[in-house]
């Protein structure tokens, strides 16, 4: 009887809870329809906070990105993200936003799309192979990628172009390219080791030229090896640079 007692007890007080939260939720969707920007970026960022228990946000949340305000765009971004696959329908215009004027929604909506799951797969992809597009973003991409981990297969070749060299940035001269381009491919060698199968010919050729190879960047060297060993249990010894 007791036993009883505290199950039905313990029912009435989640389902006052979940009646809470859904209540704050409709609240802070109001709000996010506000004319008061303060108030648009803090409903936007409570609804972050809430992570996934903000599911019933999502359309509305996925209708702010579009804001005037770039703070209800960012934080809308990170709100969709923190709620993950049940978002997944907001991929198409969060990959919009990648092109937005403002650097911070840009990287903030592509981590948010790499939290979606294979659902965001094409957008990743698309963004990490579009060489006009900012370094920091294109690497986040990349670290979507491999966060998705086997899933992303399909995603293996562009990966394996990018690290490669296949892929770089035409706005800068060639230092620059080599500079800008080397912030992303340390995370493009680190996706391949959970994305690509040893069948992978080509990611499994260029984590070898890499690890094997001389290279100024030792991290990118490290991490091509480690993605290696990881695809064939290879064990990679690493040329040293010599020093003049």
């Amino acid at each position: 009887m007791r036993t009883t007692l505290l199950a039905t007890s313990f029912l009435v007080l989640a389902t006052a809870a979940a009646l809470a939260d859904d209540n704050d939720v409709r609240d802070l969707i109001t709000k996010l329809e506000s004319k008061d920007s303060d108030l648009r970026r803090a409903a936007a960022k409570e609804l972050s906070d809430m992570g996934p228990e903000a599911k019933s946000a999502v359309p509305a949340l996925t209708k702010a990105l579009g804001d005037k305000d770039l703070f209800v765009r960012r934080y809308s971004c990170e709100a969709l993200g923190k709620i993950g696959p049940e978002a997944r329908t907001s991929i198409s215009r969060l990959f919009t936003l990648t092109g937005d004027e403002r650097r911070e929604v840009q990287v903030a909506a592509i981590v948010a799309i790499g939290e979606m799951g294979p659902a965001g797969i094409q957008a990743l992809t698309s963004t990490l192979t579009d060489p006009n597009k900012d370094p920091e973003v294109r690497r986040k991409a990349a670290r979507g990628l491999g966060k998705i981990g086997p899933e992303a297969r399909s995603a293996v070749p562009a990966l394996t172009n990018v690290l490669t060299g296949k892929i770089m940035s035409p706005k800068a001269n060639l230092k620059d390219k080599k500079m800008s381009d080397d912030s992303i491919l340390v995370e493009v060698a680190t996706a391949l080791g959970t994305t690509a199968r040893s069948s992978d010919d080509g990611a499994v050729k260029a984590l070898r030229s890499v690890s094997e190879g001389k290279q100024r960047n030792k991290a990118l060297q490290k991490a091509a090896a480690d993605s290696l060993r990881k695809i064939t249990g290879e064990e990679v010894k690493m040329k040293k640079k010599k020093d003049k």
